[in-house]
């Protein structure tokens, strides 16, 4: 059963998938050629090589699995899984007007009256989970970029230092720490890691291979999740996304009229609370609601992005 945090009410809009808003939960997988942002906004694009004989482009690298396992405190190794999730789209609830603090990531009139052609619905966040030694990769299957009737939310969370979380919740946090071992202070060994090293012809040792790592996949620590900095963007049919090892997310919501077919990689040893942990969000005493996404559509079911980058295009 998971644990459960108390949660304030706070209402969260809906972002442009893009990897620079995401860059700090993990990694958004597209072809450049078709992101919806201007070339000046879409950051380094990935290195591209000619393959099958000139007629494919191969871009390399564009996302990095990480086995984080070897921090775990069972020690048991993982190994590579591919699963499918067949998600259907979500229930929502009618918008009504609320007292519900704004994200830190929009500052929106909650209760207009005018939506033009627009409606909203209002999507509960009541469970968050994370992968603590992997990262996951979604994949989504036969979704069309331009589909209008059919989108998927990503709502992520950051990870609250150990001490933020027992406050909180006024207990230690309910999940171990990654057993990183500590390097030995000895007067032989500081002269060991000096370059060069009096000892041998070979450099200092290489650092730890977490510290390698890009910020998003590193370990994050025993912490709960942010939610006062929760997110929640909207991904189109031609963008994947993975997810750093340890990043607190929703499980995936489908918004529109039928399920998306998602492949999923991952590592995993089968250890229980190595392999996944989720924390239940439960509104706070006297608190109106707990955590609510904004979902805005057109006429057509579109999501409208109404925070970050794009919220002006969106709005033209």
């Amino acid at each position: 059963m998971p644990t459960s945090m108390p949660c304030p009410s706070i209402r969260i809009p809906v972002e442009l998938l893009t990897q620079s808003s995401f860059s700090q939960f993990g990694t958004v997988i597209e072809n450049p050629a078709h992101s919806p942002l201007p070339p000046s906004q879409r950051g380094p694009a990935p290195d591209a090589v000619s393959a099958n004989q000139g007629s494919a482009i191969k871009l390399l690298d564009v996302t990095h699995p990480s086995n984080l396992y070897s921090l775990a405190p069972s020690k048991k190794p993982a190994k590579a899984v591919m699963n499918m999730f067949i998600c259907s789209p979500r229930e929502l609830r009618p918008h009504e007007p609320s007292e519900s603090m704004p994200s830190s990531w929009g500052d929106l009139d909650f209760d207009e009256d005018d939506y033009g052609n627009n409606d909203r619905a209002l999507l509960d966040v009541s469970i968050l989970e994370r992968h603590p030694f992997t990262t996951q990769t979604f994949i989504p299957m036969g979704l069309s970029a331009t589909e209008r009737h059919t989108q998927y939310l990503v709502i992520v969370a950051p990870t609250l230092p150990a001490a933020a979380s027992k406050r909180h919740t006024g207990r230690p946090p309910p999940y171990p720490t990654p057993d990183v071992k500590k390097r030995t202070t000895s007067i032989k060994d500081i002269f060991a890691r000096a370059r060069p090293s009096p000892f041998t012809n070979e450099a200092a040792p290489p650092p730890p291979q977490y510290s390698r790592l890009h910020p998003s996949a590193r370990p994050k620590g025993p912490g709960l999740p942010d939610l006062k900095n929760l997110r929640a963007f909207v991904a189109s049919g031609n963008q994947a996304v993975t997810y750093g090892a340890g990043t607190w997310h929703a499980p995936m919501v489908v918004i529109g009229q039928r399920p998306i077919d998602f492949v999923v990689s991952q590592f995993a040893n089968g250890v229980g609370m190595e392999d996944c942990q989720e924390v239940e969000l439960m509104a706070g005493r006297n608190a109106e609601e707990g955590v609510v996404v904004m979902v805005d559509s057109d006429s057509s079911g579109k999501v409208i992005v109404k925070a970050g980058v794009g919220s002006v295009m969106a709005k033209l």
